[in-house]
């Protein structure tokens, strides 16, 4: 179903980089960035929406010690936003805007896993997802969907899209993050260690956790490259874990597929010089 109309005090968000996109005609399709400061992400007319509000109330309403410490690393879920259409009723996830209050955000889209096709996949679905950025996705067991490089030295901005994540291999995923880095830069060695800092506090929270399986996820990487051409003391550096349309539960498991992909990245970043 189209929807050629915007929620009031709405506009398409300007730095997503992957996902659902906006699209001539469809607008309910992609994601939106409200006037209050949130992002709006359309809820999906399946279970795969209906599992994504669940995760997010789940983690938000509960109390478990284990789940109070995700709150932390994935976005800060305020409810939902219903939108009357001439045509329909849709519903959008209220989050945080993991880049709010950056002038220069890069961003990087890092799908976590080698299996990114949830336990009811078809053959025919699992095949599709198996051959999907295939060139990282299996020596390494995570892919890039998409990045958006503030380029200090140039002074512009890179958008770069499936396509190019698609064409990565192990052998040169390692220059793309080197590029998502800004690696010319003084502050790099900074700016990778706090990167590292908060990707091995996601690694902690999954060598503990037992609540839930998670595939087809990404972890979002934001920074401010303003900080790195004033060459600031400050870095603001924010890491979250996003898309959450297939988690399934644990059953007291450990999630060995998400847990190999990120230990694998943080090891690649941590080579990087």
């Amino acid at each position: 179903m189209s929807v050629t109309e915007l929620p009031d005090q709405a506009v398409p968000l300007e730095h997503q980089i992957a996902g659902h996109r906006h699209e001539k005609g469809n607008l309910y399709s992609g994601m939106l960035k409200h006037i209050d400061g949130y992002v709006m992400k359309p809820v999906q007319n399946n279970q795969r929406g209906k599992t994504e509000i669940e995760f997010y109330e789940q983690v938000f309403q509960s109390s478990h010690p284990t789940l109070s410490k995700l709150k932390c690393l994935v976005p800060h879920f305020f409810g939902l936003h219903q939108f009357v259409s001439d045509t329909a009723v849709h519903y959008y996830i209220k989050m945080e805007d993991i880049a709010a209050g950056m002038l220069k955000p890069c961003i990087a889209d890092i799908k976590i896993g080698r299996q990114t096709w949830d336990p009811y996949s078809s053959p025919e679905k699992q095949f599709t997802e198996n051959m999907k950025y295939s060139g990282t996705k299996q020596p390494l067991a995570f892919c890039i969907p998409g990045m958006s490089i503030y380029d200090v030295a140039s002074d512009q901005v890179l958008k770069l899209d499936k396509h190019y994540g698609r064409s990565l291999n192990s052998d040169t995923v390692r220059d793309a993050l080197r590029l998502y880095f800004n690696s010319t830069q003084i502050v790099e060695k900074r700016l990778l260690a706090e990167i590292l800092r908060q990707l091995n506090t996601v690694r902690m929270w999954f060598e503990e956790q037992r609540h839930f399986l998670f595939y087809a996820t990404s972890l979002l990487l934001v920074y401010d490259a303003d900080l790195l051409k004033e060459r600031s003391n400050v870095l603001n550096v924010r890491i979250r874990m996003i898309d959450f349309a297939h988690v399934y539960p644990a059953h007291n498991s450990r999630d060995s597929n998400y847990l190999e992909g990120l230990c694998k990245l943080i090891q690649i970043i941590s080579s990087i010089q």
